[in-house]
């Protein structure tokens, strides 16, 4: 079977942490089918990767406003560093989307090895599949959701409370990120919306003609 190819779901610079000695290095991160992986630049692509880690099973979290850690059943942990609180949240949120995509992906494959016998799969049933899929990018969406939004509640309730004009400055920049968080989870949860809705016309349409 040859290697399926396809576009990255996010790829981007990221610091990771390396030893002790020289602490975090930059690196170019390319997530693509369930796998993070990691190259000194860009142009190194194509002939030499650094490391991979496989999502199915990762624990992805979160340690300050940039810096985050997926662990792979204690075999492989990656200590990683984003440019800023948004950046390292868009990371985060497709990493946890690629992560449930990679879970589905695989329980489907053995379902179609238990029904191998059954080569007469319809439209439908691949139809309900994918809705099956879409609902469950909804509810992560929704977690992030919940959760960017509460973080956003919080830091406006600390702004109505600042005096200094300093403090304030630096409150208004951690509102404008928490709320940008918040907007992506938000978009993302939109787009798969759009897709859930689209899917249940495609599969009226077949109930109909069959």
């Amino acid at each position: 079977m040859s290697e399926k190819h396809s576009d990255p779901d996010m790829k981007g610079w990221l610091y990771k942490w390396t030893n002790y000695l020289k602490g975090y290095q930059k690196r170019w991160f390319v997530l693509t089918n369930g796998l993070l992986s990691y190259y000194r630049s860009q142009a190194e692509m194509l002939h030499t990767c650094r490391g991979t880690i496989s999502l199915h099973g990762a624990v992805i979290h979160t340690e300050d406003s940039c810096n985050f850690v997926i662990s792979n059943g204690g075999t492989q942990t990656f200590h990683l560093k984003a440019s800023s609180e948004v950046e390292r949240q868009k990371w985060v949120t497709a990493l946890e989307l690629t992560k449930a995509k990679a879970i589905r992906q695989l329980e489907s494959e053995d379902e179609d090895e238990e029904d191998v016998s059954d080569s007469g799969v319809d439209d439908v049933s691949n139809t309900q599949k994918v809705l099956t899929a879409k609902l469950e990018d909804l509810r992560t969406c929704h977690d992030l959701i919940i959760k960017h939004g509460a973080a956003l509640q919080k830091s406006l309730g600390e702004l109505e409370a600042i005096d200094n004009t300093h403090d304030l400055t630096a409150k208004t920049k951690t509102v404008n990120e928490r709320a940008t968080l918040f907007r992506i989870s938000s978009n993302a949860m939109i787009n798969d919306t759009a897709t859930v809705k689209m899917r249940r016309r495609m599969s009226l349409k077949m109930l109909l003609r069959s």
